[in-house]
């Protein structure tokens, strides 16, 4: 049940970071007031992992975690909050849970950007546990080292006594890192979609990325849907914190001083994660606008290039309808009804070889008009009704 995990504790003499097991630092630190923080990966906890169902007991003992918690379902969310006040009759404990994710965007090695790119996922988990009387502990899991790192300097200036009277103090800690971190993923993403306007098809002839236009459509509207579910999850944070104030109104004025200017910071944090997602939603808006443009570019390119193919067309259809005539003068008098006498110098109604020259016409020219007409007429109704007969047949 062995889980490493870097722990930021506070002591007499300030803030003490160390390296522990999850399982006996928990245990050890079992009736301790002092607040603490734990930097851990969930890889141990998962459903596959022979370590699994151990550490799940432990962390559902010292944190309160549902056992529901640690379904696919939860594990593949994008965000929740969920809390429980007096578990086992502590009435002044408080216990919740939440969950962050972020899509971030980084330099290809080898490569430009924001031109090409390679993404990850920052899947952000967190337990806490706060008794006024107990233990006051928040356990972090799969955090980047940005976040460790900016919350360690946020530990190191903070007031420990904030931790002793108000479970939500740590909260406001792990949300001042998590909104830097959506700072850096909306800027990221901003670099690209800017890159998408300032490299449009200019030319006579457009040449679209269509599929980088697609990839870069994908990671803002990622964007767009974890920072609106941050704003609820959030919102929902806040309003148990407001619940919480309410239900202690008769705390000591300074506790409630303390409690004041938490709830005020995660206001704070709110407004910042809502710009964000406002931001994030201009982005999908603005390259959707690009797409269409791209597309428009490209239909009106293709529609000047149908334009000139038709005109050439017209140039040919004029050429042969100026040469009709000729051709159906040249193949009627080509056809054998007809003689000239210039063959033989003899005429074609002629008995002996002096006959007169000149034109003459066969008695059976009626043959002509005969197939002529009807196959004339025929193909005319044909044209005509070739729609219905179609239909009627089942063809279109």
């Amino acid at each position: 049940m062995s889980m490493k995990v870097r722990v930021f504790e506070y002591r007499k003499d300030g803030l003490v970071a160390l390296e522990s097991d999850l399982g006996p630092y928990l245990e050890s630190s079992e009736g301790s007031l002092e607040p603490s923080f734990l930097f851990g990966n969930s890889k141990g906890l998962k459903g596959d992992q022979p370590t699994a169902p151990g550490l799940h007991a432990i962390l559902q003992e010292f944190y309160a975690a549902p056992s529901e918690i640690w379904t696919k379902v939860h594990w593949e969310s994008n965000g929740y909050y969920g809390c429980r006040d007096g578990r086992d009759t502590d009435i002044d404990r408080h216990d919740t849970w939440f969950r962050f994710l972020i899509k971030q965007l980084f330099e290809k090695p080898g490569k430009k950007f924001p031109e090409e790119y390679e993404y990850s996922w920052d899947k952000l988990g967190f337990f806490t546990t706060w008794k006024k009387s107990g233990r006051k502990s928040m356990l972090c899991l799969d955090c980047p080292d940005d976040l460790i790192k900016g919350m360690k300097g946020s530990l190191d200036k903070a007031n420990r006594d904030h931790f002793i009277v108000e479970p939500y103090a740590f909260h406001q800690i792990a949300i001042r890192e998590i909104v830097n971190l959506y700072d850096k993923s909306i800027w990221r993403i901003r670099d690209v979609v800017r890159t998408v306007e300032k490299t449009r098809p200019k030319a006579r002839k457009p040449e679209v990325d269509y599929d980088h236009l697609h990839e870069a459509a994908r990671h803002v509207i990622h964007s767009t849907e974890t920072l609106l579910v941050s704003t609820q999850l959030l919102e929902q944070m806040m309003q148990r914190h407001r619940d919480r104030m309410n239900w202690l109104s008769n705390a000591p004025e300074e506790e409630k001083l303390y409690m004041r200017e938490v709830g005020d910071n995660l206001m704070f944090y709110h407004g910042m994660i809502h710009a964000f997602k406002c931001r994030s939603e201009s982005m999908q808006e603005r390259h959707q606008n690009e797409i269409q443009l791209a597309f428009n570019t490209v239909a009106q390119y293709h529609s000047h290039v149908a334009a000139v193919d038709s005109a050439a067309m017209k140039i040919i259809a004029a050429l042969t309808a100026a040469f009709l005539p000729a051709t159906f003068v040249s193949a009627i008098f080509s056809m054998s009804f007809f003689n000239n006498g210039g063959d033989n110098g003899t005429s074609a109604g002629g008995s002996d070889g002096g006959g007169d020259e000149g034109w003459s016409l066969s008695n059976k020219f009626w043959i002509y008009w005969a197939f002529a007409a009807p196959l004339t007429v025929g193909t005319i109704i044909l044209l005509a009704f070739s729609k219905k007969i179609l239909s009627r047949f089942g063809m279109i």
